[in-house]
């Protein structure tokens, strides 16, 4: 069985054209694809949302089924990339995931906006 994927994505992820339209639109059509996987959770992010936690940054949180393994938090800068694991720092982290998934779209609505924004290029 292949692990849980959770993405939270800003809508401007979506609009931003990096190698045209063309391949902008063959972008969303992956995308869509594999957020219909069942062990894939995709929510959008609505630019409506206002501020939010994560305007911040992004970040990784890795959560384990296991109490064996602790959760880590990676989080990218321009030099490297920084591991955090203790429960201040993961606990943290998983409020402002929460907090995201709470204002983001549903699966479902996220492809729609997916759809929407092709149609639209």
């Amino acid at each position: 069985m292949p692990p849980r994927l959770c993405v939270i994505e800003g809508e401007s992820a979506l609009r931003i054209q990096v190698g045209g339209a063309a391949v902008m639109s063959q972008q969303l059509v992956r995308l869509s694809e594999m957020a219909e996987q069942p062990h894939i959770d995709l929510q959008i992010l609505p630019d409506r949302a206002g501020a939010h936690a994560g305007l911040m940054g992004s970040f990784v949180l890795f959560s384990f089924p296991t109490s064996a393994f602790s959760d880590v938090v990676c989080v990218e800068h321009r030099t490297g990339t920084l591991y955090m694991e203790t429960p201040d720092e993961t606990n943290g982290y998983t409020l402002i995931f929460d907090s995201l998934r709470s204002i983001a779209l549903s699966p479902a609505d996220s492809l729609d906006m997916i759809a929407r924004v092709r149609q639209e290029m």
